[in-house]
């Protein structure tokens, strides 16, 4: 392991009893959760987008997208607004809703003797590495991946959805 793993900064929020953390460079600000407008027919996990400082941005439920909770209330969370640098293009913003946020701090990394860290089977990519504080194991995610993985996802619902409709038309 180098050294800048060690010194980089890393955002800590929990979604469940997890605690889950970016590097810091990700983050753009964090606020308490506020209306959003519903995205109609979307996947359950893209809870809808809002309007950060005249930006559209899309909020996305870690706590679905994870599989850990079901539907439930927003009222009393977080939303933490991250900025991921795209190959050729603008950066995307993208705010995640977090149960709560925790700190600001380094992590040291870990070797790690699970790949699937207890979140959705085929999801474990979007975990880069595994850090510990105290008792507490820290999942530290990659959100350039979680991103990619959005954005196919969106990709294949569409199609599919473009694919349903054509077969109701008879086209």
């Amino acid at each position: 392991m180098n050294d800048s793993a060690m010194a980089e900064s890393y955002f800590s929020f929990y979604i469940d009893e997890g605690i889950f953390s970016v590097p810091v460079k990700y983050v753009k600000e964090v606020f308490d959760y506020e209306t959003i407008t519903p995205i109609p027919n979307a996947l359950p996990y893209l809870k809808g987008v809002m309007n950060v400082r005249g930006s559209v941005v899309s909020i996305i439920d870690f706590r679905i997208l994870f599989g850990f909770k079901k539907e439930t209330s927003l009222e009393g969370t977080q939303v933490i607004i991250l900025e991921v640098a795209q190959k050729n293009d603008k950066p995307v913003q993208i705010g995640i809703i977090s149960d709560r946020v925790d700190i600001v701090s380094h992590l040291k990394i870990i070797q790690a003797e699970s790949k699937d860290y207890g979140i959705l089977e085929g999801q474990s990519h979007f975990v880069s590495a595994v850090a510990r504080r105290g008792k507490n194991f820290i999942l530290i995610l990659n959100p350039e991946i979680i991103l990619q993985f959005i954005e196919t996802d969106v990709d294949r619902d569409a199609a599919g959805k473009e694919r349903m409709l054509q077969n109701k038309s008879g086209k």
